[in-house]
């Protein structure tokens, strides 16, 4: 049985006349976060979490809130539904003066789990502050397991229901559709998104965005990522590590719809740029800047091992490294009328 976990917060009363305001929204992938993630994990986890100092986090692969309540304290409201038989669900947090209205499933039950399998179903959270309202939408998209040309249509068929959803029923709101696409910017997937075309095609981008604004495209185009920073840097000891990795975009646009190939032995560069945020075009003008954490708590560590058995996962090592994923971030400037 599905449970719905809202904790009611500070409530905040804005003023029709605004000054300035900013808001910093986050995105992160917590690999499977459990309560019963080590010492070193715990700690690794909530040093990120202190240095992103966002306002408003999505997170996906959260066992239930209390694994997220773990790491995140009391500072936070937690918005989750919570199923008791599913392990890699959806969350978002927000701290004053922010707070959370109301939460749903957008695609529940089965006839959507193609698009939303093992019970991804998109998290729509609705979210007030500064005076303004503003939607949420976490996604966690099916990943690439099992080649890209058989799931690519699983991800493009996700896309294509979030365009018709978003463009019907929240057409002319605060939107902020954020999370985990298993895809990057120059995607089929990501593009339907991005033109409001469900006949997009893959491939970098031949006109401005028209539907969604991809915030955190122009990272792509230095060759930043949010998946795979572990790998590359083994045993760090500096404060901070580069986010370039050369050929990073060329490497995935290279084997996009090819399967002939290993992915192990073949793909050179693994690193890539899952973890993003779209707007709605009404909050384009307000967007101030995006990145990626590049604080090293988020990548040292050893890696934790999970296997699955009956779609359940067993821990086969439970280790420190705080997630597979960089959180990835975006900062408004809020200002004027709301």
């Amino acid at each position: 049985m599905r449970q719905i976990f809202f904790i009611m917060g500070i409530i905040f009363t804005g003023t029709t006349q605004l000054p300035a305001q900013t808001v910093k929204i986050a995105t992160y992938n917590i690999f499977f976060l459990d309560e019963a993630l080590t010492r070193e994990r715990r700690a690794n986890l909530q040093e990120v979490l202190q240095r992103l100092d966002a306002d408003i986090l999505a997170f996906q692969e959260i066992k239930n809130p209390a694994a997220l309540r773990n790491i995140l304290g009391d500072a936070y409201q937690i918005a989750m539904i919570d199923d008791a038989g599913e392990i890699q669900e959806t969350a978002l947090a927000a701290r004053p003066p922010f707070r959370i209205d109301s939460l749903r499933y957008v695609f529940p039950g089965k006839y959507y789990d193609l698009e939303f399998p093992r019970g991804r179903d998109l998290l729509q959270v609705q979210v007030s502050g500064y005076g303004r309202e503003f939607v949420f939408l976490v996604h966690h998209a099916k990943s690439r397991g099992g080649g890209r040309r058989a799931t690519d249509g699983q991800r493009e068929g996700a896309a294509k229901l979030m365009l018709n959803y978003i463009r019907t029923a929240l057409a002319g709101k605060n939107v902020v559709l954020l999370g985990d696409f298993n895809d990057n910017p120059d995607d089929r997937s990501l593009n339907i998104l991005e033109y409001g075309d469900s006949n997009a095609p893959g491939g970098i981008d031949s006109a401005e965005d028209a539907f969604l604004f991809n915030a955190t495209e122009n990272l792509l185009e230095r060759d930043y990522c949010s998946y795979g920073y572990h790998e590359i840097y083994p045993g760090i000891a500096s404060d901070t590590f580069t986010l370039t990795v050369p050929g990073a975009r060329a490497e995935n646009n290279k084997w996009r719809g090819n399967d002939s190939y290993n992915f192990e032995t073949d793909v050179k560069i693994k690193a890539i740029l899952f973890d993003q945020i779209l707007l709605s075009m009404n909050l384009k003008p307000f967007v101030a800047a995006a990145g990626v954490f590049n604080h090293a708590a988020a990548i040292r560590g050893e890696r934790s091992e999970v296997r699955f058995s009956r779609s359940r996962p067993q821990y086969l090592k439970r280790g420190s490294l705080a997630s597979d994923h960089a959180p990835v971030w975006v900062v408004l400037e809020l200002s004027g009328q709301p």
